[in-house]
């Protein structure tokens, strides 16, 4: 990332990056609960930017990539909207392709995955409110109370004039938080252009069209659930993908597909990932002198120390030894 195009204040960011993993954690910054990572690398050079902004009652982001980098994430407790902020481009979030004029409500505590077709850039706009305000607010500047219908994936087809209000409210924010952020340091302006974005987007989903699922991504949200729970009940065994495909009640190829779509990779992955995440967890935890980085590899599977700590440097970016450095400092 380039220092000097990158800019934070107290309510609002601007960066430019050419490396996916820093732009990833700067869109994971517009929801702090969320933690979203690139996945997988893509082909050729990377830029992106991004211009963030906290207006109470909800935080929003404006980005850009000038190709579409794949991304992993898991959704925080709010509510989270995202929508195309250029016409023509397309993503493919959590089994849905979302296009022009679609809103798309991501599914609270949960995975999702999303990429976008070879080549193709993505702009997008995202909006993160606390289920308070929605419920709070929701009644006041829609006329109803959207709350109740938003505890699942969500698709809405907004109409024309509201999505490009939207859309320019979005623009309108992100160029104070790139030229001006001043302006959103001051409480009442903050506040008015949070309140006029909030009120937008709520009139583009009560007027709008809800898409309705597929049968099959509804399954394979139960599949997901089910897998989740398997690896939750045996955290520590290096499960094979037999067991877990009996355990979750499930062939292979639809494990598979399943996963790519709200993962964003396969099932064997997944469950790596996340035996590393609860070493990771352990060695910051750890305060003991006599902890040793390869016991606590061990007990959660991983033999071969060597591709261990190599798998372990590209998801944390430091070595395990490194971690446990930091966790007893």
């Amino acid at each position: 990332m380039d220092q000097e195009a990158s800019r934070t204040h107290r309510r609002s960011f601007f960066g430019a990056f050419s490396d996916p993993a820093e732009m990833a954690r700067a869109v994971g910054g517009i929801d702090p609960q969320a933690q979203v990572r690139p996945a997988g690398a893509g082909g050729g050079a990377f830029y992106g930017a991004l211009a963030r902004a906290t207006l109470a009652p909800l935080t929003v982001g404006v980005g850009r990539f000038a190709q579409g980098s794949r991304q992993t994430a898991a959704i925080g407790n709010a509510h989270t909207f995202m929508f195309p902020s250029e016409p023509g481009v397309v993503r493919r979030v959590s089994g849905r392709t979302l296009g022009h004029r679609q809103i798309f409500h991501l599914r609270p505590n949960a995975q999702t995955a999303t990429s976008s077709p070879p080549g193709m850039p993505w702009a997008f706009g995202i909006i993160t409110v606390s289920f308070e305000a929605l419920s709070t607010l929701g009644p006041a500047l829609a006329g109803e109370d959207l709350s109740s219908s938003l505890r699942d994936d969500r698709m809405f087809l907004a109409p024309e004039v509201g999505i490009v209000r939207l859309v320019g409210l979005m623009n309108d924010a992100a160029r104070l938080a790139r030229d001006a952020p001043w302006i959103i340091e001051q409480d009442e302006a903050a506040a008015a252009l949070g309140g006029s974005i909030l009120e937008a987007l709520l009139t583009c989903l009560s007027q709008g069209v809800v898409r309705p699922d597929r049968a099959a991504l509804g399954r394979y949200r139960q599949v997901i659930a089910r897998f989740e729970r398997a690896l939750n009940e045996r955290p520590e065994e290096m499960l094979s993908l037999s067991t877990i495909c009996a355990e979750v009640g499930v062939a292979r190829r639809t494990l598979s597909l399943a996963c790519q779509e709200f993962l964003g990779r396969g099932p064997m992955q997944y469950a790596r990932e996340r035996r590393l995440d609860l070493v990771h967890h352990r060695l910051l935890a750890a305060k003991s002198s006599q902890v040793q980085v390869t016991s606590i590899a061990v007990q959660y599977g991983f033999w071969e120390l060597g591709r261990f700590a190599q798998a372990y440097r590209d998801r944390f970016g430091e070595l395990p030894s490194e971690t446990l450095r930091r966790g007893r400092d």
